[in-house]
């Protein structure tokens, strides 16, 4: 959404008033069913609907009522009696007043003012009330003030805009906006009013530089009645220099490249799942494969379909090409079912991430091994919801959620010291380097950063990565399944390092009867969208802590979702009701929890939560 010329958005009445009806006429209308107005453009506090002043004039305009003469004259033109001069139409870079960019534009000339056209190419970092303004480097400043600018939204070929397509309408001002006049007007002291002098003859005199204000937005089919021209309209991701180039030799849609969907790169991947034999291989994730392929295929289809050249005011610039796989390949996935036999489902996932992860970087069948993994993943969770195991999406799913997650934080103090000596360095990290599951870890960070690799007693990596220098941080697999939880004692100890850092590693350390100890890292609760744990203070991070110790204590039962929600409540004098809670974000230093009482504090978060308040 854009900013508004007008300040304030406009209530009920003041809608009437601008709309010159009475009040209850505008109640009337509100109250029907379907309503006789416009979508409110956003609510009130209270929940009361609020308008901007162009979304009012819009409406005025397409009733036949009198448009308030404060509006932009685009809202207000009738239909154009002949089609506007077309000055300028072409692929230019703009940057005269702003950050350079590629626009598409067209300039047209109507009897009431200049309307000026902007498709952004290429990039797609900025949003359109920041680009607007470059409009005004294509005509001259003496037509700025009654100039439009109009940029319509992109459309999705898979999800279109479901009220038809539109733009955001700009105007061109050299005048100051709210926040710099407010300065100059409040700027007080012995000197006030000499400095404001000289700021407004500042002002005066940078007049000349543009600015765009956002002036609502208005559907193309109102924008084409008024300029004589159909719009031209472009889908998400195909708004490039050459296809802007191409569409100057076209006046209809045009087919590209399928560069938009999912489906060049889904076809990709099954032709090489049968080429490496996955499907006699791996039956159950060949399956998920097909079906996933069959109904985005289907999907896709029909949004062809439902997508037009044309419509009202407007024409598509250019479309992808509709799918066309093979055959051979078309008649494998259609018809194609699930297997239903949840063990074949669970066994075929163990083995493919036990693969895919030591598979080479280059390696063909990486990238179906992946995407299966991800499909028996939900089926499998699918299964265990519909059977009842599970109820919401933060519940533990057994071997679907036993996938490694990635966690960071600083490699240093006593605890990671300890977690070290139980690690096994790998001393040549050439053909580390090379597996999937580093590259992974990595997450694309630059392979010159990694110090140190190691391998806990779990086969699970840890990378030592130099984040600038001599800051140490680790990358390591974690854990989300508890498994490891059922060899914790009365011995062991939850413990991290210096709580006033931002994150910590998180680990169970528990003597052994040979004197040696044994360190697990607490899990991570499923799916978790945290990469490292946190406490001594409020917030998502030590929430997530709490969370996950909650998990190891009491195990994965189907209260554990009300009981996560404790955190928030208080005693009358205002301290946490959960003394796990409190422990966690109020702990300064390092931190160190007996397991023991860990458990009794999670039991009483348990009772707490149930008991009659």
């Amino acid at each position: 959404m854009g900013h508004p010329r007008e300040q304030q958005p406009h209530t009920l009445a003041q809608f009437a008033e601008r709309a010159g009806i009475s009040d209850g006429r505008a109640r009337a209308l509100y109250a029907a069913k379907p309503s006789g107005l416009p979508a409110p453009d956003r609510v009130d506090a209270g929940g009361r609907p609020l308008w901007w002043a162009s979304t009012i004039d819009i409406w005025c305009a397409r009733t036949g009522r009198e448009v308030s003469m404060d509006s932009l004259w685009l809202y207000r033109a009738p239909a154009a009696r002949t089609p506007a001069a077309e000055l300028r139409r072409g692929v230019v870079t703009l940057g005269r007043y702003g950050r350079p960019h590629t626009f598409y534009v067209i300039v047209w000339d109507t009897e009431h003012g200049h309307v000026v056209y902007l498709q952004p190419l290429e990039k797609k970092d900025e949003h359109k009330d920041r680009l607007a303004v470059h409009a005004a480097e294509l005509i001259e400043p003496r037509w700025w003030s009654t100039a439009a600018v109009i940029m319509p939204l992109e459309e999705n070929l898979e999800s279109p805009l479901g009220d038809g397509p539109f733009a955001y309408v700009y105007r061109l001002t050299t005048a100051p906006d709210a926040e710099e006049l407010q300065e100059t007007e409040t700027d007080g002291g012995a000197f006030g009013g000499l400095r404001r002098w000289f700021q407004r003859t500042a002002t005066a005199e940078a007049s000349a530089e543009p600015r765009a204000e956002w002036a609502g937005q208005q559907d193309l089919a109102d924008l084409a009645k008024a300029i004589g021209h159909t719009i031209p309209l472009w889908l998400y991701d195909t708004e490039t220099s050459v296809n802007a180039e191409q569409t100057l030799s076209y006046n209809r849609t045009f087919t590209v490249e399928d560069t938009v969907t999912a489906w060049p790169a889904v076809e990709k991947r099954l032709t090489r799942t049968v080429e490496i034999g996955m499907p006699g291989e791996f039956p159950a994730a060949f399956a998920a494969l097909a079906v996933d392929a069959a109904e985005g295929l289907q999907a896709l289809r029909a949004a062809h379909e439902r997508m037009p050249d044309a419509g009202d005011g407007w024409y598509l610039v250019c479309r992808p090409a509709r799918p066309a796989p093979p055959i051979d390949l078309e008649q494998r996935i259609t018809g194609a079912t699930l297997v239903t036999d949840t063990d074949l489902v669970a066994k075929e996932l163990i083995e493919l991430r036990t693969v895919e992860g030591e598979l080479d970087c280059d390696d063909p069948r990486g990238d179906p091994y992946t995407e299966a993994i991800t499909l028996l993943e939900w089926q499998l969770r699918r299964a265990a919801k519909a059977s009842g195991a599970i109820r919401d999406s933060h519940d533990y799913a057994p071997v679907a959620d036993d996938g490694f997650l990635p966690y960071s934080a600083p490699w240093e103090g006593p605890v990671v010291d300890a977690w070290r000596k139980t690690l096994t360095p790998l001393k040549d990290l050439d053909p580390l380097f090379r597996l999937r599951r580093i590259h992974r870890l990595l997450d694309e960070r630059p392979l010159e950063q990694v110090r140190e690799a190691y391998r806990d007693p779990e086969g699970r990596y840890v990378l030592v990565i130099e984040l600038h220098a001599g800051v140490l941080w680790s990358r390591a697999e974690w854990p989300a399944s508890p498994r490891a939880v059922s060899t914790w004692t009365d011995k062991t100890v939850l413990a991290a390092d210096d709580g006033a850092q931002s994150v910590v590693t998180l680990l169970a350390l528990t003597a052994t009867d040979d004197g040696r100890m044994r360190v697990d890292p607490v899990p991570l609760p499923p799916r978790s969208d945290r990469d490292a744990f946190g406490y001594s203070y409020g917030g998502g991070t030590p929430t997530t802590t709490y969370h996950a110790l909650l998990r190891c204590a009491l195990g994965d039962i189907p209260e554990l979702s009300k009981i996560r929600r404790l955190p928030g409540e208080r005693h009358a004098d205002g301290t946490p009701v959960s003394q796990l809670w409190a422990a966690i974000s109020t702990t300064k230093g390092p931190l160190r929890l007996s397991w023991p009482q860990v458990q009794l504090w999670a039991r009483a978060d348990q009772k707490n939560t149930f008991v009659d308040k």
